[in-house]
């Protein structure tokens, strides 16, 4: 096992019923506050109106700052950050998913440092503060309510880049899963197409058998895909959603893979240049690039894709008595064929892509391989990859 540091200085609070305590947290770190969201959808749903009544009840000022879309833009962070310099606020609220969590902390770097923004995420500059987030987790999948990364997209150029510092980390975070309850299913199947990414990544690039590690990736997987086909029953399934907004916390805060030798996140390189460019959903992208990069390792890693199928498929006895490789492609198949039940794409058509421009997406995704340290990727390799996803 590798040396690891690893940190989560995020005070989570789980469970039914605890936004009562969200206007305490706040008052305690700040007391004029930027809430940020998305859309309408908080004010149909009247969690828009508890909100506001907790930052009125602890006596915390707020502004508004409405309109975070699925892939965040910089633009709209930049101008985030002109609010909060513009009325002195202190700390930022973020109620929505991963995209809003990860606006809120490009915004608290936008507001602390004098660089432009987009300049911290191609690392031309550097950040040493930010100001504090509180996170209300509405839409589980990024691991972004208890992590220090933050993931925008360039609307001008397409790239979607990210930025990590300890000084990220949201102070507090609310899960609450009856906050869950009415997401669609088609979009509780992205989420978890994420969440089972970011376990996955790991998995599969690992150099070695790590049991402790290997068996909390597996145990979190089985949980993830066992608590999705509960809700593709009965959508409002609240032990269900429980074990998802958990599971989503935990995949992606580090904890899964310290320690892991080989580590990495090619999967992710590949796809976000995807939803940069056709900004579409990001685990529907994800169910388009990992089969496709599957294919493609499946010579080096056959091993890694059989303990998968194996462990977390459950697909030992259909495995036996067959070559590798060829088991190696049973297991793919069985995922894709996963993926086409819970109706998320594994070919670029099936995400309404007609037409891929892989230059462009080679080229981002080499960027993102030096930026992020992902080894023993060629511009002919990457093209190959994107070629498997037609």
């Amino acid at each position: 096992m590798q040396n690891f540091e690893w940190i989560t200085p995020t005070k989570v609070i789980f469970g039914s019923g605890i936004l009562d305590k969200l206007g305490a947290e706040v008052a305690q770190r700040g007391t004029r506050a930027l809430f940020l969201y998305g859309k309408e959808s908080i004010k149909k749903s009247g969690l828009y109106s508890r909100i506001v009544a907790q930052f009125r009840d602890a006596g915390v000022l707020f502004v508004e700052h409405s309109g975070v879309q699925p892939n965040p833009r910089i633009a709209h962070a930049e101008e985030g950050a002109r609010k909060m310099r513009k009325h002195a606020l202190d700390i930022i609220v973020a109620v929505g998913g991963g995209s809003v969590i990860d606006e809120a902390k490009a915004i608290a770097v936008a507001a602390a440092n004098d660089a432009p923004l987009w300049d911290y995420y191609i690392r031309k500059a550097s950040f040493s503060d930010a100001l504090p987030v509180i996170a209300v987790q509405t839409l589980p999948a990024t691991s972004s309510e208890m992590n220090a990364a933050s993931v925008m997209t360039n609307g001008d150029t397409h790239e979607k880049f990210s930025i990590r510092g300890e000084n990220l980390f949201p102070k507090v975070s609310f899960l609450d899963p009856s906050l869950t309850l009415d997401i669609p299913v088609r979009y509780t199947a992205y989420a978890c197409t994420d969440i089972l990414s970011h376990l996955m990544e790991g998995y599969f690039t690992a150099t070695g058998d790590f049991p402790l590690q290997d068996g909390m990736v597996e145990g979190a997987c089985r949980a993830v895909m066992d608590s999705l086909e509960l809700i593709l029953k009965d959508p409002r399934d609240f032990e269900a959603r429980s074990t998802i907004m958990w599971a989503a916390a935990l995949a992606w805060n580090g904890l899964l893979k310290a320690g892991v030798e080989g580590a990495s996140i090619p999967n992710h390189m590949l796809e976000h240049p995807l939803s940069g460019f056709h900004d579409i959903a990001h685990g529907a992208g994800l169910s388009i690039v990992i089969p496709a990069w599957l294919k493609y390792k499946k010579p080096q890693i056959a091993h890694r894709i059989l303990l998968f199928g194996e462990r977390i498929l459950r697909m030992g006895d259909t495995l036996k008595r067959k070559s590798p490789l060829d088991a190696a492609d049973e297991v793919i198949a069985a995922l894709e064929n996963w993926y086409r039940h819970i109706n998320t794409p594994v070919r670029l058509q099936e995400a309404g892509i007609a037409s891929l421009d892989v230059n462009a997406c080679t080229r981002q995704a080499m960027a993102l391989s030096e930026l992020w340290g992902v080894p023993g990727y060629t511009e002919k390799e990457i093209r190959a990859i994107y070629a498997l996803m037609g």
